[in-house]
């Protein structure tokens, strides 16, 4: 056999595995979750405190400070931005995003309909 047996190889099944492995749609393997330690997170968090966007020179320093990548750091900023903008609207009250969203589209269509009230409205009546 030639080189390129090596490629092939059988499975105890005498399956091709290296094809679901290494197939031209074959997936990364799952990154490990990283685990910041106490003193990464204080800095972390300091750092989102005077500025929740660090990027370049800043971003670059900050890793290197940590012992982390530019990555590792990127990805936790984007997730602190989600758990703030989060935790802002659970302030706000605990449904106040719902209430919102629905009056938003509700008060727009009363606008666009020149209706005074949703009970108003009679549905089911037909002309």
């Amino acid at each position: 056999m030639g080189p390129s047996a090596s490629r092939w190889e059988m499975g105890p099944d005498g399956a091709q595995e290296t094809m679901l492995l290494h197939g031209p749609f074959a997936r990364k393997p799952k990154r490990i979750r990283t685990a910041f330690s106490p003193s990464q997170l204080l800095r972390l968090e300091r750092a989102f405190e005077k500025n929740h966007y660090v990027v370049g020179a800043e971003r670059k320093q900050l890793a290197g400070s940590l012992s982390l990548s530019e990555t590792q750091v990127k990805v936790w900023f984007q997730n602190r931005r989600t758990k703030y903008k989060r935790q802002k609207l659970e302030e706000e009250g605990p449904d106040s995003q719902q209430k919102k969203k629905g009056s938003h589209h509700v008060n727009r269509w009363r606008l666009a309909t020149k209706q005074s009230s949703p009970e108003d409205i009679d549905v089911i009546s037909e002309d």
